[in-house]
């Protein structure tokens, strides 16, 4: 029996120095893996920084004209897509419709006396055929029923006068119903922005935004003579941190006034004192998906043109894919890249796509590396 225990004994105490051994056997493989990393940081390039925000590329602004009347009824809402062309709303002239009210009164009389003429030639027609039946035609009154207004030869009552006032009361009447109501229509395409308040004149009733953005920034004098029209940037929209591509589409010559005021509500790079005059840039975004009118943006200039080019053996490749080890926050990270050979060197390669300025890559990975590991 007592064998048995010292049996059990030498077995725990073999296993314990068996599983302390592996334990730091594995510590010391880890400390010897993260010690032989190399860590290779991606240059950056000289840059210039332009700090603006997003605007619409056509802005129409409509006020109301209390000439026209007053507003009668509104065919849109407010965040409505419209077309060119499109009613936005309508003008109502009360000064108008009572005119025209007027003038139907007189045209309503001139048509009843057309009317009253009408019914007089009428049974003065019927008297002539009564008589003529019974032989008595000649006994016809001479003249007609209603001197003041003329007969023509036949006898009949003429209605040649009211008939031209009947179609000149029309003509003015149709003539102030144009007036009457007056469509405004929109000037652009886009989104419509109606006025939270109709009674300021001095305020758009509506805006109408165009549905497609640009950059409007500004950089100061001493970056101006860097950039240059066509020149690629590389956009992130601070609230989002979201990154688009562009292109610079114009670079104004004449100092703005907002050029410091907009460095200062970006807080980016490139903000200098008030003692530097600013010019306006304006940049075209390659993509028109998630901007949004007034948002504040930085957008990054390289003024350098050199390519990403790393180490040739950072490169791992395994089932015929090629990528290399980032260090994210401490952790290797894999990332795919495509890559080209650089004229003249065996030992460096040219990165079209995968990896950024200021990377950090390890340099000399090895197979046993893999993703989550710890970089010190």
């Amino acid at each position: 029996m007592k064998k048995k225990y010292i049996i059990a004994i030498v077995t725990v105490v073999i296993l314990a120095g068996v599983g302390v051994g592996s334990y730091f056997l594995k510590q010391s493989m880890n400390k010897e893996s993260v010690a032989t990393m190399e860590i290779y940081t991606v240059p950056s390039t000289d840059k210039v920084f332009v700090n603006g925000k997003i605007e619409p590329e056509k802005v129409e602004n409509i006020f109301l004209d209390a000439t026209k009347g007053t507003v009668d009824k509104v065919e849109v809402e407010n965040g409505d897509v419209v077309e060119k062309g499109d009613t936005l709303f309508t003008y109502k002239n009360d000064q108008v419709q009572s005119q025209v009210e007027q003038l139907e009164l007189q045209l309503n009389s001139a048509k009843s006396q057309k009317e009253e003429i009408n019914k007089q030639n009428a049974e003065a027609k019927k008297q002539l055929e009564d008589l003529k039946k019974a032989g008595l035609e000649n006994q016809m009154p001479q003249g007609g029923q209603m001197p003041n207004l003329g007969q023509n030869a036949g006898g009949e009552i003429s209605t040649g006068s009211v008939d031209e006032q009947i179609k000149l009361l029309e003509k003015q009447i149709k003539a102030l119903k144009d007036k009457e109501y007056y469509k405004v229509t929109a000037p652009i395409g886009g989104k419509v922005i109606l006025a939270e308040s109709s009674t300021n004149p001095t305020q758009p009733y509506i805006t109408v935004e165009s549905g497609d953005y640009y950059i409007s920034g500004s950089v100061n004098e001493k970056d101006q003579p860097k950039i240059k029209e066509g020149q690629e940037v590389q956009i992130t929209i601070l609230s989002t941190n979201k990154n688009i591509n562009g292109k610079i589409s114009s670079v104004g010559n004449t100092p703005i006034d907002n050029g410091v005021s907009l460095a200062a509500q970006t807080g980016a790079q490139g903000g200098a004192g008030g003692n530097m005059s600013y010019y306006e840039v304006k940049i075209t975004p390659d993509s028109q998906e998630d901007l949004t009118n007034g948002f504040h943006v930085q957008a990054s200039v390289n003024l350098d043109k050199k390519p990403i080019e790393i180490p040739k053996e950072a490169i791992l490749s395994v089932d015929n894919e090629e990528f290399v080890f980032k260090n994210v926050d401490g952790k290797l990270v894999k990332q795919v890249i495509t890559y080209s050979p650089k004229e003249g060197s065996e030992d460096e390669v040219i990165v079209s796509s995968g990896l950024n300025e200021e990377d950090k890559i390890v340099s000399n990975p090895t197979p046993n590396m893999k993703e989550g590991m710890n970089v010190e």
